[in-house]
């Protein structure tokens, strides 16, 4: 058993909020990999912004304020924030990058000297997330681990028919949105009774949508929990996400294959890497061929039902206890090299 304790010192959350409400993508990847832990025998505490210690789904939940003197000293996984080691030591320090990290910001943050002090082991997301993080940032090494799908997202059985032609974006709405409404005309006028559902992961973000002008065939949904987000999963026949140069994995388009949803998208940023070309879904190099590909997956049944079996067969999209093995060898390796 070891003893962990993550630290993300600019959020409040527990395993409730990812069971009751709409939760962030950095927010519910640290609660599935914590309790994903603690449900292989591990100690696990997570120091966040709560106001008092919560003890939720095999997890404890305690105040950022209390990390310098409540931490173990063992493995400490730091989230996104390297200078979060300055009030507490570790034998084994991780920072679990879920970001680009431009290094001039680091410096005039002054997280660097933090870095320089702790040396800890960086964390990656994906090789283009590996790209977008500087060399020279001081650190002991750096592995890649991917995020896991939590398991209602993972379908068992295929579809009998394909869905209705429904297309879905759940992904942060600054990652391509209007661009979606812009073409989703065209696609319309190729697919008469296409419609095409937005949701938002923040209730913030879902306000914002619908203050938009909606075209024919568009309904904004909301920010919804994820339960739900997976029964949406289920009925929807594409997932559209173009992309964006800040998206390091796209747990949007990871849940949605894992769901059996094909996706169609631009490859920005991570998106050439979760995506299969031709076989779960389209990496596109522009606004024509994205209305015609979404446009054919939104008529083809046939297309549909072979892109369909190839993103439930896709082996990359694993769950989150899977991915807690990669972590627990990290930690051996890891703590074997400091003993």
């Amino acid at each position: 058993m070891n003893l962990i304790d993550f630290l993300h010192p600019a959020r409040i959350y527990t395993g409730e909020t990812l069971r009751t409400g709409a939760m962030g993508g950095t927010e519910s990847s640290v609660v599935h990999l914590a309790e994903a832990l603690a449900q292989r025998g591990h100690d696990v505490r997570v120091f966040n912004r709560v106001a008092e210690p919560r003890h939720v789904f095999g997890v404890e939940y305690l105040p950022m304020d209390a990390a310098g003197a409540q931490t173990r000293g063992d493995i400490g996984i730091s989230v996104a924030a390297p200078k979060a080691f300055s009030t507490a030591s570790f034998r084994v320090p991780i920072l679990w990058l879920h970001n680009p990290l431009k290094g001039f910001r680091q410096l005039r943050q002054g997280s660097v000297l933090s870095m320089l002090k702790s040396r800890p082991h960086i964390v990656l997301l994906g090789e283009y997330h590996a790209r977008h993080v500087p060399r020279w940032l001081p650190s002991s090494g750096r592995s890649i681990i991917h995020h896991g799908i939590a398991g209602a997202f993972h379908r068992e059985q295929s579809a009998a028919v394909a869905p209705q032609p429904r297309a879905i974006f759940t992904s942060q709405p600054y990652r391509g949105l209007d661009w979606l409404l812009g073409l989703w005309p065209e696609v319309r006028a190729r697919v008469s009774d296409a419609r095409f559902d937005v949701f938002a992961p923040k209730a913030h973000q879902a306000n914002a949508n619908a203050a938009k002008a909606a075209p024919d065939g568009v309904l904004f949904r909301g920010s919804i929990a994820r339960d739900a987000l997976v029964r949406e999963l289920e009925n929807a026949r594409i997932q559209f996400i173009p992309g964006h140069r800040d998206e390091t994995y796209c747990l949007a388009a990871a849940e949605a294959i894992a769901s059996g949803v094909p996706v169609v998208t631009l490859g920005a940023g991570s998106l050439s890497e979760r995506v299969r070309d031709g076989e779960t879904g389209f990496v596109v190099k522009g606004r024509d061929e994205f209305v015609a590909r979404s446009a054919a997956l939104l008529s083809d049944d046939a297309l549909w039902a072979r892109m369909h079996r190839a993103c439930l067969a896709d082996s990359a999209i694993a769950t989150w206890d899977a991915r807690a093995i990669e972590w627990e060898a990290l930690f051996e390796r890891l703590s074997t090299r400091r003993s």
